[in-house]
């Protein structure tokens, strides 16, 4: 009961005014803050949004809307539905390991704790209002209930799935249910942190699978009659020609400002298949820091990449982080004093300050042409996606040899074997060897889940491929591997670690490549350099706890 009455207290007009009076209001006021304000509110001195805001000042929280537009449509289904619904819990944003969470209750330590178990993240509280809170469960719920009941109902076989199509899809659901399945299905694979998403016609169903560091994963199998509707939706949304069925097609589709999905369409015996990659830049930590490359390594690679010529490159398969360590290189480098312009294919991040360049081989702009261009455009350092071609290799041979700094990716087994590859692709040892400045062999590893991780001692076989004994104590100490839980889906892995190798190129190591030395000989000067290769770099993070032995030897084996 309120020890004054409110209605003495002047209605607030200004930010500074509302939290002054909220504060005062409080003060005067027995029982839950929260209750304190719809009784104020009820009495007409302040409305909810306003008293909201002034309590979030208060209590040095950030106030948020939960406003439709406002919502990361990724984050819609971050939290599982019946753990939001029973918390009244909304998820806003995610960043740097940290999901910041808006409460009915900001004070539930308990709400807290389970989010953060399921999450396997830090959770930091917003505050919005019960009602704006309540209206954002019900978009959550009514989007994708219908859909998830149906998927369910399908996989459980309570309806004939060989009689369902778009037709019956739209009886069962509405008129949107197409577009709602595929929404759902992108919303269910962010929402695991895929990197891929797979529609896949079989001879028993539509199989749609992610993949989730670097393992693909079954999601559902939903009637093959959906085929057609679901392939059909997708290329609308990124822009295909939906007529044309016996060619690739290429497109995309924008989720939000900084999420969108690069959309491949390849025709096979039994349909089309669609294939969308998340390129997601609010995950992306320009920090050469947070290359989880060692001390050593780091400043190799650094070294490379501040030479004021020459040529940098990364090598590995695709989807091993290639992209994102140039591009944090090139954070780095660009300065309003450095004009720095790439050519990419495709241009996957937008970097303020650069020029960069999309290659459209039906306007003649290859990375070959458009290196050309580039160059005439006094450039002080040059990106290049990817090193494909000869015509490419020569041009950038040649754009180090005469001043500039050129960064770029060749598929290679490892950093050694680079100057062999470029050897092969036509490119003279005498102009390689003063141009190459350093190699970065880069893979990633999935990352043991720290919610689950527990003592793990690999099998002898695995240990005596890294010369270790399961006797010595000192070398398995810090090993791992994750039992599985609901964090990480009872895979035991969540996220994945890059591992290293870099390459400087000496003087020494310079004159050997220009007379066309051997590998050998090049391993030689390269260990007494102190050259760490993957294997001995994904030890070293298996010892840290970080990864298992037996992922680091699968790497290796790759190679």
């Amino acid at each position: 009961m309120p020890r004054s009455d409110p209605d003495q207290l002047a209605a607030p007009s200004s930010i500074e005014e509302d939290r002054a009076f909220l504060e005062s209001a409080l003060r005067d006021y027995d029982g839950s803050e929260a209750a304190a304000i719809e009784d104020l509110v009820a009495k007409g001195l302040i409305t909810l949004d306003r008293a909201y805001r002034a309590w979030a000042e208060l209590l040095g929280l950030e106030f948020h809307s939960l406003d439709e537009r406002s919502l990361d449509h990724r984050l819609r289904h971050r939290l599982p539905l019946d753990l939001a619904m029973r918390h009244q819990a909304v998820a806003v944003g995610e960043a740097d390991g940290i999901l910041s969470v808006a409460l009915k209750n900001p004070f539930d330590l308990l709400a807290v704790d389970e989010i953060q178990e399921v999450t396997g993240m830090s959770v930091e509280i917003v505050l919005a209002t019960p009602e704006a809170i309540n209206a954002a469960l019900e978009r959550i719920q009514r989007g994708s209930s219908g859909i998830e009941a149906l998927i369910q109902r399908l996989m459980k076989s309570e309806i004939d799935s060989s009689s369902v199509d778009a037709d019956r899809l739209r009886t069962l659901v509405g008129d949107d249910a197409v577009v709602q399945l595929v929404d759902h299905l992108i919303e269910e694979a962010m929402g695991a942190r895929a990197s891929d998403i797979h529609i896949e016609p079989q001879r028993d169903g539509l199989r749609v699978r992610i993949r989730v560091d670097g393992s693909l994963d079954t999601l559902y199998t939903l009637p093959s009659g959906l085929h057609r509707a679901v392939v059909a939706r997708i290329k609308v949304a990124s822009g295909m020609d939906i007529g044309e069925n016996r060619k690739p097609q290429d497109g995309r589709i924008a989720v939000s400002d900084k999420v969108e999905l690069r959309v491949s369409v390849l025709p096979s015996v039994l349909g089309e298949k669609a294939v969308m990659r998340v390129l997601d830049r609010s995950g992306i930590t320009l920090d050469p820091a947070k290359l989880g490359m060692t001390a050593q390594n780091l400043s190799l690679f650094r070294r490379g990449y501040t030479s004021p010529n020459g040529i940098v490159l990364l090598t590995g398969p695709t989807g091993s982080g290639k992209t994102t360590t140039l591009y944090t290189a090139m954070s780095e480098l660009n300065q309003p004093d450095t004009n720095l312009v790439s050519v990419e294919d495709p241009v996957e991040y937008e970097l303020a300050g650069t020029t960069q360049v999309q290659v459209d081989v039906k306007a003649d702009r290859t990375f070959a042409n458009a290196l050309r261009a580039i160059l005439r455009q006094d450039p002080d350092v040059v990106m290049i996606g990817e090193i494909r071609d000869t015509e490419t290799a020569s041009i950038a041979v040649q754009a180090a040899l005469t001043g500039h700094l050129v960064l770029s990716t060749l598929h290679t087994n490892d950093a050694l074997s680079t100057v062999h590859r470029l050897c092969d692709m036509g490119i003279a040892p005498y102009l390689l060897g003063p141009a190459l400045r350093c190699v970065v062999g880069q893979r990633l590893v999935a990352r043991i889940c720290d919610q689950c991780a527990q003592p793990h001692v690999p099998s002898a076989a695995v240990l005596a491929e890294f010369d270790i004994s399961n006797r010595d104590q000192d070398a398995v100490t810090g090993l791992r591997k994750g039992a599985g839980c609901q964090a990480c889906r009872g895979r035991g892995k969540r996220g994945r670690v890059a591992i290293h190798e870099v390459l400087y190129v000496s003087p020494e190591l310079a004159n050997l490549i220009s007379r066309g030395a051997t590998e050998e000989e090049l391993q030689q000067v390269a260990d007494r350099d102190g050259y760490v290769r993957l294997m001995q770099d994904g030890l070293a993070k298996a010892q840290q706890g970080l990864v298992m032995l037996e992922e680091v030897l699968a790497i290796a084996r790759a190679e």
